[in-house]
């Protein structure tokens, strides 16, 4: 025991035993003398301190905490911010979490559970020692933003932010706002990487990408591709943005300055392990990320929008009705469902199952057997799949939302719009976003009842949301950003202050390394 911890842990159990202050300060003074003396190397002994692995994450993630330099066999408390989470015991060296033969065998360790509804910006892991009240404390940081880095969120299309957690059933009514882009005409969806929104159009010189800051609507870059009028969905991944025209283009992500060109088509890239792959009436392709070079090509008849990736696969629909599953690295032909009409939708991989459009079908992501349809589904774009409920827009029987069961295809519920809601709806923390011809539609994800809604003439885009912002464009060439105004950014969605160890209470119900997932934060 360090000479100074034995000096406090003397004077506690003195005090409890009733001596005399003065007597008591004698006796801790001789000890600490006395120690010094005979262990000159204690009083230079590491301070406690504590580590988390990983240092950052998103809300809902995991870290797993490593300490040393506290008192052998101790016990400690451990608090998320002011919140107690767990007791750990420090091993004969005063340490706990430590590897003892490889990196992953570790022993005495506490792994914590970020709350999913944990605000973005900096936390606090604080380890209290019950006796001495030693203590030391980390940074967690949770993520401040989500990337919406590719069309539907992520290669695997699920049109789903799992970390939302400023927007809500309860908030998104009081959207407004926040800024508005004139970009010339027509429109991609938006996507969202680093705080830059990318978005495709055209203008007087023809395709054109541009890069707004997300906090303002200032213009960042543009980047001419050619005399098109149409621009698929970029795509953006380890600093650089893809996006198709006439050709595949590879540009830094910062600056707008061409990378690569791949002369092959455009199309709509989904980017997963270091590989681009996009899909035209020529064929899918799959590129090296970084060099633009061809690793295959899959010929057929072409896939009418952007493939999906998960699982080692790739699964696009096509022309002639067909939802097919390649494998990502070689190309190799795995399955195929064919269907009675066009496929339009991408396909959506979740848990295991593909769901797609026109009139939603669900089948097994291994082998391409059909596990249901919806019958009353007169869909057409992609749906989004979230917390076992699939979301699809509805042109044909009625015009409005749905929402199935995704395990059985069952309606769950439906929203009638005023128009046909022809882009992909988006879900984020309980609300469903969906857009018809003029208006745009918050919905409560759970019950389907109206929470917001916004009238803008002009087709949308499929809208992102992230970090309590809901972006969208029109067909008109108009880029809206909504986010809550700002008396609504109270602090309830601003990370708390760095709590005093000395105020923190223990759980004292709580046994050694028994883990607790915080409640969550209100």
């Amino acid at each position: 025991m360090h000479s100074y911890r034995l000096s406090r842990y003397a004077s506690q159990r003195l005090n409890s035993l009733r001596v005399p202050a003065k007597v008591a300060m004698q006796v801790v003074t001789t000890l600490l003398v006395f120690s010094l003396f005979l262990f000159p190397n204690l009083a230079t002994a590491a301070a406690p301190h504590i580590y988390d692995v990983p240092q950052a994450g998103p809300p809902g993630s995991q870290t797993s905490l490593v300490g040393n330099g506290f008192d052998p066999n101790a016990t400690l408390d451990i608090y998320l911010d002011s919140t107690s989470v767990g007791l750990v015991d420090t091993d004969n060296n005063g340490a706990f979490g430590m590897a003892l033969k490889a990196p992953t065998i570790r022993q005495n360790g506490l792994t914590i559970q970020i709350p999913k509804d944990a605000v973005p910006g900096q936390h606090w892991i604080t380890a209290v020692e019950r006796i001495t009240q030693l203590q030391a404390q980390v940074a967690f940081t949770v993520w401040s933003t989500t990337d919406w880095g590719q069309f539907h969120f992520g290669p695997d299309r699920t049109g789903f932010n799992p970390y939302e957690t400023v927007l809500s059933p309860n908030t998104v009514g009081n959207l407004a706002v926040k800024w508005q882009a004139v970009k010339g005409g027509g429109s991609s969806s938006p996507v969202l990487a680093n705080g830059v929104l990318y978005v495709g159009g055209f203008d007087d010189t023809g395709a054109t990408l541009y890069a707004f800051n997300s906090d303002t609507g200032a213009v960042l870059w543009k980047y001419a591709m050619g005399n098109w009028n149409w621009s698929g969905t970029p795509a953006v991944a380890n600093g650089v943005v893809y996006v198709g025209t006439d050709a595949l283009y590879a540009l830094n992500a910062s600056t707008g300055a061409l990378l690569w060109k791949y002369n092959g088509g455009g199309g709509t890239a989904a980017v997963a392990n270091d590989v681009v792959y996009y899909g035209n009436q020529q064929g899918l392709y799959a590129l090296n990320a970084e060099t633009g070079v061809l690793l295959w090509k899959h010929t057929g008849s072409g896939p009418l929008d952007t493939p999906a990736v998960a699982n080692g696969m790739v699964y696009f629909g096509s022309i002639d009705g067909y939802v097919c599953a390649l494998n990502a690295s070689t190309g190799a032909f795995v399955w195929c469902y064919h269907i009675t009409g066009e496929v339009y939708s991408s396909p959506v991989i979740v848990n295991g199952v593909v769901y797609f459009d026109p009139g939603l079908y669900a089948l097994d992501a291994n082998t391409g057997a059909l596990l249901w349809t919806a019958t009353d589904c007169g869909c057409v774009d992609t749906p989004a799949v979230a917390n076992g409920v699939a979301y699809a827009g509805n042109i044909e029987r009625w015009f409005g939302v749905g929402a199935y069961n995704a395990a059985t295809g069952t309606l769950l519920w439906k929203y009638e719009t005023e128009s046909a809601v022809l882009a992909s709806p988006a879900v984020a923390n309980g609300v469903v976003y969906a857009v018809d011809w003029g208006n745009m539609y918050a919905l409560n994800a759970s019950t389907g009842a109206l929470l917001w809604k916004y009238m803008v003439g002009g087709p949308y885009s499929s809208p992102a949301v992230d970090n309590g912002m809901v972006y969208v464009a029109d067909g008109n060439g108009n880029f809206y950003a909504f986010g809550l105004p700002n008396q609504q950014m109270s602090e309830k969605f601003s990370a708390p202050e760095r709590p005093d160890p000395a105020r923190l209470t223990p759980n004292w119900a709580l046994q050694p390394n028994r883990e607790v997932t915080p409640p969550l934060k209100k």
